[in-house]
Order: C-alpha cells, then sequence, then structure tokens
C-alpha cells in the first residue's frame, strides 16, 4: 500500500507483527521497501530503504501531487491546502532566492508554531539553503552564540524576538512576521517571479540544530535530507500508518521533536498539521476533539496534565489513535487511566536525540503497559549496541553506554571537528546515555552518564530514582543530583515537585523504602509547589538544582536518615 507521498508503507499486516513480545527490531515487510547496505555521510557503512524520495522538498511535492487539494495546515481560522501551501513555498522560496541566498547559506528561524515558521522552513530548504530553528525561550546570549558560530544569512523572526538578535553579525536582513519597525516586512519575501531552483543531494544539510546545552555551550547538529527522510519512513513503517493523519503540533516545531516526527511525518503522510503556540491541557483537549485529531507527540508532563484535566471525559477523542512521548518514563498509573478512558489510542514510547534526528527506538503500543520502563525497541535501518567503559560489547542485560548507528545519524557539528570526532566510535554515535538491551532487545535508558552518581563505590542511576519517586500518587515532578562527600564521594539530592503540601519527605522515604536499595535512597531531600527547572526542551536543568542543592546549607534540606 501507498501512502500520499508515494512512499511504500505498511498497513494492517505490519500492525499485527508488533503484538508479539518477541520482535527485536521493527521490520517493514520485503514487498514494501526493502533494506540496502549503503556508504553514507563520509563514509559509515548502514541500512537505508531502496525506495525512498531524494530530497526533503521531494517528499513535500509527493504529497502536494497525490492530493492537492487536501488539508495540510490548520493555524487559528486560517486553513491552507497542500496546493496552497505549495504555491506559498515556492514564492517564498523564490524570494529567497532574488534576495540573495545562495546554497549552502543558513537562515535562522525563530518563531513559535504558526503559520510562518511552516513556510520559512520549507521555502529555505526549496532554495537549497539550511534551515537554523530558534526556540522562543533562547536567550540573548544563547541567540548570539548560535549566530556567531552558524553565521546566517537571514533570519526569520517575530517583533518580540528581534531584540535578542546581535547588533553585529554576518545576517544581511531580519525579516519580520508580524511588525517589520526592526526588520523588513516578512512578505517581502512573498515573490511569485519564477526562479530556478537547486537539486539538493540527499547528503547535503537541509537543518542545523543546536544542542539544548545542557553540558556547555550548544552545538549545531548537521541534519541532512537522508536524515529527516529516514525518519519519517522510520514512523510511517513502525506505527503502520497507511493513511493521512491530523497531526497536533503544541511541542515547538523549532525542536527535533516537533520538526521530525510531527510537523515532517505529517507531511510525509499527506495528513494536516494543526497548530499551537502554547500548552494549555483544557485548549488540548477542546482541540484533539474539534479537529479530530489522530497523532500527536507530547512529553509525559503534558499528557498527565491532560489525563487530570476535569474536563476530559467531556470531550469525543475517539479519532485519536497515536500518542507518542518521549523525554521520560511515562508512571504505569497515567498509562492505566488514559487507556481505560481512551481504549483505542496507542501509547507508544520513543527514544532518540537530535544527532538522531528525534528517534532510534520505539515501543511497540501493545507492550507499552507491560514494559513502561523501557523506549522500545530499535528502528529497522538502525543498529543499538550497549558497550562499557573500554568500548567493547556489553553482555545483555548489563549496562554501559548506548551507541547509536543509523541513516537517521547527523553528520556532523557544524564548525566542530573535534566534538564530532569525540563523538562519535567506529561509526556509532555515542548517545553518552547509561543503558542496557535485554536479550528480546527491549532498551533501558539508565541515566546520563553526567548524571550517575557513585556513592560509596555503589552506581546510583538517578533515573531509576527518579522514575521510583513518580510512582508516588503526590509527586509531580522531581529531579535527583550528587553532592559531593569526603567520606563516601557524592551523596544523593532530591528535588521533589508535590501535588499538595500534605507530601512530606518522611512519606517518601517511605515509599521508596520497599522499593529500591537502600543506599540508593535520597541523603537529603527538598520537596516543593513551584514547577523544577527545565530549559527550553523540557529538559531538567541539573546544574541549576546542583547549585540549589550547593548553596543551601545541608541542614536545612529536610535530612531523612535511612
Amino acid at each position: 500500500m501507498n501512502s500520499p507521498s508515494g512512499i511504500p508503507l505498511a498497513g494492517a499486516f505490519e500492525r499485527s507483527m508488533r503484538t508479539t513480545a518477541d520482535v527485536s527490531r521493527w521490520r517493514a515487510p520485503l514487498e514494501l521497501n526493502r533494506t540496502l547496505e549503503a556508504t553514507v555521510h563520509g563514509g559509515r557503512k548502514v541500512r537505508v530503504y531502496e525506495s525512498r524520495p531524494r530530497s526533503y522538498d521531494a517528499m513535500f511535492r509527493a504529497s502536494v501531487a497525490r492530493n492537492p487539494d487536501a488539508e495540510a495546515v490548520v493555524c487559528g481560522q486560517r486553513r491552507l491546502s497542500y496546493g496552497e501551501l505549495d504555491d506559498l513555498v515556492q514564492r517564498y522560496a523564490s524570494g529567497l532566492l532574488r534576495a540573495g541566498l545562495r546554497a549552502g547559506e543558513r537562515v535562522a528561524v525563530m518563531l513559535d508554531n504558526r503559520l510562518e515558521y511552516v513556510v520559512a522552513v520549507l521555502a529555505c530548504v526549496r532554495a537549497g539553503g539550511i534551515a537554523v530553528p530558534l526556540g522562543t525561550r533562547l536567550g540573548p546570549m544563547d541567540v548570539a552564540h548560535i549566530i556567531a558560530n552558524c553565521e546566517p544569512a537571514f533570519a526569520v523572526t517575530m517583533a518580540e524576538c528581534t531584540s535578542r538578535f546581535p547588533v553585529q553579525s554576518t545576517m544581511r536582513r531580519v525579516y519580520v512576521v508580524d511588525d517589520s519597525r526592526d526588520g523588513q516586512p516578512f512578505d517581502a519575501l512573498d515573490n511569485a517571479a519564477p526562479v530556478d531552483l537547486p537539486s539538493p543531494n540527499e547528503e547535503d544539510t537541509m537543518m542545523i540544530v543546536y544542542t539544548s546545552g545542557t553540558t556547555g555551550k550548544p552545538k549545531g547538529a548537521c541534519l541532512t535530507h537522508l536524515n529527516f527522510i529516514h525518519t519519517c519512513l522510520h514512523y510511517l513503517y513502525a506505527l503502520g500508518i497507511d493513511a493521512p493523519q491530523r497531526a497536533l503540533l503544541v511541542v515547538p516545531g523549532t525542536h527535533i521533536a516537533g520538526f521530525g516526527p510531527v510537523l515532517s511525518v505529517t507531511l510525509a503522510s499527506g495528513g494536516a498539521l494543526v497548530l499551537m503556540k502554547a500548552f494549555k491541557a483544557t485548549s488540548v483537549l477542546e482541540t484533539l476533539a474539534r479537529e479530530r485529531i489522530t497523532y500527536s507527540v507530547m512529553v509525559p508532563t503534558m499528557i498527565q496534565l491532560c489525563q487530570m484535566d476535569p474536563s476530559l471525559k467531556d470531550h469525543d477523542l475517539s479519532a485519536w489513535r497515536y500518542c507518542i512521548y518521549g523525554g521520560a518514563i511515562m508512571p504505569a498509573a497515567v498509562i492505566e487511566r488514559f487507556s481505560a478512558v481512551l481504549p483505542g489510542l496507542s501509547m507508544v514510547n520513543a527514544y532518540g536525540a537530535t544527532e538522531t534526528c528525534a528517534v532510534c527506538t520505539m515501543m511497540p503500543a501493545a507492550l507499552t503497559k507491560q514494559q513502561p520502563d523501557s523506549v522500545g525497541i530499535s528502528l529497522e535501518c538502525d543498529d543499538l549496541v550497549v558497550v562499557d567503559e573500554h568500548g567493547a560489547p556489553a553482555a545483555p542485560g548489563t549496562s554501559g553506554e548506548l551507541l547509536v548507528r543509523g541513516p537517521n545519524v547527523f553528520l556532523h557539528y557544524w564548525r566542530d571537528p573535534q566534538a564530532t570526532e569525540k563523538a562519535f566510535h567506529e561509526g556509532y554515535w555515542r548517545s553518552g546515555d547509561v543503558a542496557k538491551i535485554d536479550t528480546a532487545g527491549r532498551v533501558y535508558i539508565l541515566d546520563r552518564i553526567k548524571d550517575m552518581i557513585i556513592r560509596g563505590g555503589f552506581k546510583i542511576f538517578s533515573a531509576e530514582l527518579e522514575n521510583a519517586l513518580l510512582l508516588h500518587s503526590g509527586v509531580a515532578d522531581c529531579a535527583v543530583v550528587g553532592l559531593p562527600d569526603e567520606v563516601l564521594g557524592e551523596k544523593t539530592f532530591a528535588l521533589v515537585q508535590v501535588k499538595t503540601a500534605a507530601t512530606s519527605p518522611q512519606d517518601l522515604a517511605a515509599f521508596l523504602s520497599s522499593r529500591i536499595a537502600d543506599y540508593k535512597r535520597p541523603d537529603f531531600w527538598r520537596v516543593t509547589l513551584e514547577p523544577l527547572p527545565r530549559n527550553q526542551n523540557g529538559k531538567l536543568q541539573k546544574g541549576l538544582i546542583k547549585e540549589l542543592a550547593t548553596r543551601d546549607n545541608t541542614p536545612d534540606l529536610n535530612s531523612v536518615s535511612h
């Protein structure tokens, strides 16, 4: 069966294969799209799909050609068909070229989830440029670092963000979508005059996505057409999507999870992209029902808030079929409650990073309830291996660093050969995550290597402790970090956001006593009703949490003895 974009897709047969527990890798049936060994990205040997679009724009154009009258984008009161969106992209791509954009030059795009974001990025890609999405919550220092690093020729932004761009830079023009007092109007690029368009190579960089910078300055991961094509194919095959989807984009489109698994997968399916600028549980539920949304990608916190919203039962969400989540483990209780209310909804845990173009594993929906602590199995063209501290493969079930190889793994870090060399080991990308893979191929993410705590010689995975705390009904969020200790090397500090002031450190310590080893339990606690510090991508800012713990006196941290 073919999708609206002409890509061979798996249907009911593919979905039925995913109900068995012994599947160790997602696979598309051979007769639909076989994989081939190929050498890509400077010498890496990987598997690729034989039948695939040769560029991102070719994938989009195939969806346009298949059904130009189908709805493509919904943004507030504006509804555009594929034909209308394609016409806009063509005109703005022509405008960029006439403004002087040359192949391979960068265009910074700092916008929220609005139509102009979709148009700006797709037009940049069609014009042969490299899009550089910037989160709207980035501060002036991060923006200045990124602009200095990638040296964009142009920027597209909104009035409230113009002051964050450096006064002195390589940018020739700044286009503003809503108020041109601090730049030129974005509409100035709406140029219908035809120009010759470039023909990109599938291994050309089409987007530079900057990492969140939790361990230092953000690095620009160069993602190619080949990367995004395989992310789309992996999603379509793994989920058995054989029809256009109506997708909700409520995570930032500037984040890899927003642009890849939501925007790109939706366009590849020939579906409609419904844009929301901000998350509010009640509004999300209203939109899910009104727009008959079938597909979404959210972080677990968003799903928990939807599940807790009193209006959940008042909305018809029967169209909602795929709920993809990642970034954290979903509490089993949330999965159970959601399944009871929405039995037709497939909840799928996915794992990946900017460097893997958003994804490299998915959990079969039929196994989500039984394995809520696993991020799933490797995608068809990806190879995952766990290695010990010497780089040797670890035995099944043994923890070590997770390495990833595949056609969705990024090309390199922009203008940073040293970081690129350090990031790879024999063709595999080093994730920096402590993981294990069991004999059935299920992957478990235990911690970030930098977040692992060694207390008295014992390894403590902060993620394991955080997941145990999240099982407590009174816990909304939590983070565990290590603090220096002269005797034990490190001790553990837990910062816990509770739902009500009735939940105390003593309650939490008692809750953990029968669930984890005594040496893993926190030495120091702080409970709060306030949200924990997270960056623009939703990741815990553990550096700030360590500063909080270090700044305060230890006796004030509600120390609880074991």
